[in-house]
């Protein structure tokens, strides 16, 4: 008779469940981690998967659920470099991601909008997309795949995509109603409000002001990133805008803001109270720290992991989903 992990033993899911005395569907579950099976049987099963040589045949359960057991991730940002990969937001959300579809078995394809093709032929069984694209053009060319799909942003009209976001129009009314109380008069925006994230928070700010006595000084579009901040405030200095307050839609582009006022002889927050938005790590590093609007990028990929599984596997809605936002207020807005 033959021993465990003898070599004459061909090593199936049968002997498993045979010498772990379980039944089968006890030994899938178990090697997948599932919570259904108490912790004590899930380690004797995985022991004695582990003595006889016994390994899940993932190519073998693909064929035979038909599912490859993968969700593609893909960024829509980086294609045009308005974002880099290392935004800690994007970081924090993919972090989540896999925090939430690890333990459901499934595996994470991380690519971007120009390479989802390659993505689709290996056979993704849904997506989450990382960004909408301008007016939210992105999702409905992913869409015409015809995947289970899930965005992260803000819900887009004519689109019927189930959106993960933060509260962004709230995040703009927080900003706005902060930078008021502090006396500030004249506002300046910078952000590309045609993405519907940012759309929606400079909508929360206008509404704000337009029940006060403070005004919007202008709109400047710009990349996500410090290096645009830092070009748009000048080009507002060097057209002769005046300002007192600036709501930027990332804190990378505040960050850049900031130094390009420190650069041109202004203070913050004396001449120039600042606040961002994300409340990344850059914003209580910066000197001087910004006040910004926080968004959990950690929940929001969790958020995103149970809604794509939901989907893929019939369990959910489709509903969208708005995560919370605060104020988080630091010395640049005094």
């Amino acid at each position: 008779m033959n021993k465990p992990g003898d070599p004459a033993e061909r090593p199936t899911m049968e002997r498993v469940a045979e010498l772990a005395g379980v039944s089968k569907i006890t030994v899938s579950r178990a090697l997948r981690g599932s919570e259904l099976v108490r912790p004590e049987v899930r380690e004797r099963v995985t022991r004695v998967a582990k003595q006889i040589g016994y390994r899940v045949n993932v190519a073998a359960r693909s064929l035979r659920t038909r599912r490859s057991r993968t969700i593609a991730v893909v960024i829509e940002q980086l294609d045009r470099g308005d974002r880099p990969i290392a935004d800690p937001l994007l970081l924090a959300m993919i972090g989540g991601l896999l925090e939430a579809l690890t333990p459901a078995d499934y595996a994470m394809l991380l690519t971007t909008n120009e390479h989802f093709l390659a993505a689709s032929a290996m056979g993704a069984d849904g997506v989450v997309m990382l960004g909408e694209g301008e007016g939210g053009h992105r999702l409905a060319q992913i869409e015409a795949f015809g995947l289970p799909m899930v965005a992260w942003g803000e819900p887009v009209s004519g689109v019927k995509i189930p959106v993960v976001g933060s509260a962004n129009h709230a995040g703009g009314r927080l900003a706005a109603e902060h930078l008021v109380a502090k006396g500030r008069s004249r506002m300046l925006f910078l952000g590309d409000n045609q993405h519907p994230e940012v759309a929606a928070r400079l909508a929360g700010c206008r509404e704000v002001l337009a029940s006060s006595a403070a005004m919007l000084a202008g709109v400047l579009p710009c990349a996500f990133t410090a290096e645009a901040g830092a070009r748009a405030v000048g080009a507002a200095i060097a057209g002769g805008t005046a300002f007192d307050a600036i709501f930027a839609a990332s804190d990378f582009i505040a960050a850049g803001a900031s130094d390009e006022l420190a650069t041109r002889g202004f203070t913050v927050p004396r001449d120039v109270a600042v606040v961002g938005f994300d409340d990344a790590p850059i914003a209580s590093a910066h000197r001087p720290p910004l006040s910004s609007i926080r968004q959990d990028g950690a929940a929001a990929g969790r958020a995103l992991g149970r809604a794509i599984v939901g989907l893929v596997e019939g369990t959910a809605d489709g509903s969208s989903e708005q995560l919370p936002v605060e104020l988080v207020v630091r010395e640049s807005s005094g």
